[in-house]
């Protein structure tokens, strides 16, 4: 019969208790702390379920959009943006 072979994982483990014993005594405790954490679930997770993902907020519903609407030297907002990329593109807005 053919020896089983051992998964990564179990591998991985072995790996940290070997780690752990060379761990002193006097600061097992802060181990077993971490270990404690680790083990628990995210915040907002309950009962280890991670919670449905929140549609984005279109930029349109934000506050920020029409804020330059009375802007008379803005006029257009997609010429006045497309000035804006070649200026910046050109290096036209340094000094």
């Amino acid at each position: 019969m053919k020896p089983a072979k051992i998964s990564r994982d179990q591998t991985e483990i072995n790996e940290i208790v070997r780690g752990l014993k060379s761990v002193p005594k006097a600061q097992l405790r802060i181990v077993r702390e971490l270990v404690g954490v680790l083990a628990k679930p995210a915040v907002g997770h309950s009962n280890g379920v991670a919670p449905k993902t929140r549609r984005k907020k279109s930029l349109l519903d934000s506050r920020f959009c029409g804020m330059w609407e009375d802007r008379v030297e803005v006029g257009d907002g997609k010429s006045y943006a497309r000035v804006l990329k070649q200026r910046l593109e050109s290096r036209g807005d340094r000094t």
